[in-house]
């Protein structure tokens, strides 16, 4: 599956969670997060992951950068096993790996000026010095749309989406080759949303940038991205193209999302919600495949046997057993 200019490489990434849970006594229960995820991501390209609240998105990007260690698999950054890195490599990689955050409110120190929030990064990797470290946050704010002034000021007096802009600076700081944009426009305005993605977009050009986009906006995905993959409750249920996901989805939970956008036909919005059902708990995951208590399609051993993620076109996969490439493989 590997790409020759694969920049990013992920395999077999799992993650669990142990919680406590219940009430008057609480119990402790393990909650899979990211179950055998695995994806390629090139060199300039943007990834779009897609999928409901709590499907794991977010652990994903988490758990590539380390930030939360993964249980299982293996994550490859430019040929370097990321999971097995020691703290001096990992911090000479995350160089090259960035993260954007959803809430710009919450992902800046309010008692930091900006000139702080971005030159910490360049001063504690030795970037630049002195008054070195204040012309690059000057460079940085200019290159996403902010006045030399901010860097004097807080983040209390900046709107969203100008908070959104000094993240993306920060994120761009040490100059990375890999940015993951987790959510990074749904807090924001219709009107900003759009702003802050051609901002993205120019970045990802002038600087050949790649980006997993992680989002529940299938309309950001499809105008942001090259390549999308589809999770539902912890794995991965089909990846390729974006104009091909969007006009020809195979996995009945693509083709669910998909009927899920806002449509010009209130009666068939209607007919597609009566068929949706609840997603079920990540803390007691339905057997075989996940999706099989709420797929239209379901077969008697959709309910015992997971299907395996595998190529049934040039770049599509998907994991269904309702195509022969995807055939029973093994009982859980």
């Amino acid at each position: 599956m590997s790409a020759p200019d694969a920049l990013l490489e992920v395999r077999g990434l799992g993650k669990t969670f142990q919680e406590r849970r219940g009430w008057p006594v609480p119990k402790t229960v393990a909650v899979r997060a990211i179950d055998s995820v695995s994806f390629d991501v090139a060199r300039g390209e943007a990834l779009g992951i897609v999928g409901e609240s709590g499907c794991g998105k977010s652990t994903v990007a988490r758990a590539c950068l380390r930030l939360v260690a993964p249980d299982a698999g293996s994550v490859r950054f430019d040929g370097v096993d990321v999971t097995a890195a020691s703290s001096s490599a990992l911090r000479v990689l995350r160089r090259r790996m960035q993260i954007v955050f959803q809430d710009p409110a919450s992902a800046l120190d309010p008692r930091q000026r900006i000139a702080d929030a971005i030159g910490e990064p360049i001063r504690v990797h030795g970037i630049a010095r002195g008054s070195a470290v204040e012309a690059a946050v000057v460079r940085l704010l200019d290159e996403v749309g902010l006045p030399a002034a901010a860097a004097r000021r807080y983040p209390h007096e900046f709107s969203g989406g100008q908070r959104q802009r000094i993240g993306i600076a920060r994120a761009l700081a040490l100059g990375p080759d890999l940015v993951f944009a987790d959510e990074p426009v749904s807090a924001l305005d219709v009107s900003v949303q759009a702003q802050i993605l051609v901002l993205l977009d120019q970045l990802r050009a002038r600087r050949h940038l790649a980006f997993v986009f992680i989002s529940h906006d299938l309309g950001v995905v499809r105008h942001f991205c090259q390549r999308v993959a589809v999770m539902y409750l912890g794995r991965l249920v089909e990846e390729g193209p974006v104009p091909q996901i969007f006009e020809e989805p195979l996995h009945p939970y693509t083709r669910l999302l998909k009927a899920s956008s806002p449509i010009p036909d209130p009666e068939r919005a209607v007919a597609q919600q009566l068929q949706e059902g609840e997603p079920p708990s990540p803390v007691n995951p339905p057997s075989g495949c996940h999706f099989h208590p709420r797929c239209p399609h379901a077969m008697a051993h959709c309910s015992s046997v997971v299907p395996p993620l595998v190529e049934v076109a040039p770049g599509r996969r998907v994991a269904c057993h309702l195509y022969p490439a995807a055939a029973p493989t093994g009982v859980v």
